[in-house]
């Protein structure tokens, strides 16, 4: 029976009230809000320019052409070097080398890389060491996304900074808060929606380099005649891409949550400019010796995205101070970027639930 006044409905008021929305349904909205910006499209054309421009780089410095200027001119200093050894006596090699391994056990003691490879400073440097390598699809795709993901980084966090807190300048927060009053959903729901946006620009960008990968090194293909060593694995590179990816939609993830905390496109640009400058420039260098730089965003950026990285910092010992390489770990650099995280996204929800959005 239908409710009248008569046989009104029985079920309780919090059974009875619409349910709106989903979750999902939110998310989907706000994704479709993310695309049409024209912010996104403009990210689109930088990702394409900041590719294409890296992949012809690598197109030229890959040529035949360029490729033999350069072993000519590794032949000629190769020539020079082995003039300039033979002027040097036995003694001073051993007086070289001695001092070689006596800076590696500092090094050692001190914490810092503990391999000089001293025994090989009178050799020849071979054509890798000159960056004469056969390139292989997988060196070029790691060449423009590691070398580049900064910038795609940047992209990503602009990308969800503008998409949160441009609804706070043009006042459609607060229209969009009469349709879904619920703020934690609305906030987690455009939370997501930056992350899957940061997510779609790591896949635009690893689909991208991977086809423009495979085309430069079908057409620069060395000959068989030139001695060029294959390019060293550095590990398994869709492990490494899918942490650049995560790093990415890390990048998409940070930007909307300081978008709500600071609600201005502008003020986060400076936010994030100021931070660079001053704590991961200024303060990483110039206090505590550089011991600072585990603690701040770079150093773990790398750690996460490398698999493990290393830092320079001054060590002091009996014989003075001296500038040391010291190693940063894979499972640092995480720990470190899932706590910002958390501590970041929970922050700007609280944020959002008690401040007034006009």
């Amino acid at each position: 029976m239908s409710s009248t006044l008569v046989s009104p409905d029985s079920r309780p008021r919090t059974e009875r009230r619409p349910r709106g929305t989903s979750f999902v349904g939110l998310v989907g909205v706000e994704l479709r809000r993310l695309w049409w910006r024209r912010l996104t499209k403009a990210v689109l054309v930088a990702i394409v320019v900041v590719i294409g421009v890296a992949g012809f780089s690598i197109y030229k410095d890959t040529s035949p052409e360029s490729l033999a200027e350069r072993l000519d001119a590794y032949s000629q200093t190769v020539k020079q070097i082995e003039a300039d050894q033979a002027n040097v006596t036995p003694e001073q090699r051993a007086e070289q080398i001695a001092a070689c391994k006596a800076d590696q056990a500092k090094s050692q003691q001190d914490g810092g890389l503990s391999d000089f490879d001293c025994e090989s400073i009178f050799a020849p440097p071979s054509p890798a060491d000159f960056g004469l390598i056969n390139t292989t699809r997988d060196a070029v795709v790691r060449s423009i996304v590691v070398e580049g993901f900064y910038v795609f980084g940047f992209l990503a966090f602009i990308l969800g900074a503008s998409f949160v807190a441009a609804e706070f300048a043009s006042g459609s927060m607060g229209n969009w808060l009469t349709f879904q009053p619920r703020r934690l959903r609305v906030a987690s729901a455009k939370l997501v929606a930056a992350t899957i946006g940061g997510l779609a620009v790591a896949a635009l960008v690893t689909a991208l380099s991977t086809a423009l990968a495979a085309m430069i090194t079908t057409v620069n293909r060395p000959g068989a005649d030139l001695p060029l060593a294959d390019a060293p694995s550095d590990g398994s590179l869709v492990q490494e891409l899918l942490r650049i990816s995560a790093a990415i939609a890390l990048g998409g993830l940070g930007g909307a949550a300081i978008g709500l905390l600071l609600r201005s496109t502008a003020g986060v640009v400076g936010a994030v400019l100021g931070w660079a400058v001053v704590m991961e420039g200024l303060v990483a260098q110039g206090l505590a010796n550089g011991r600072l730089q585990p603690w701040l965003v770079r150093a773990n950026l790398d750690a996460f995205v490398q698999n493990g990285t290393t830092y320079f910092a001054t060590t002091c010992g009996p014989d003075g101070c001296s500038s040391t390489r010291l190693p940063l770990s894979y499972t640092h650099g995480w720990v470190y970027l899932l706590v910002i995280a958390v501590v970041g996204v929970g922050a700007a929800l609280v944020a959002f639930r008690r401040r007034d959005v006009s």
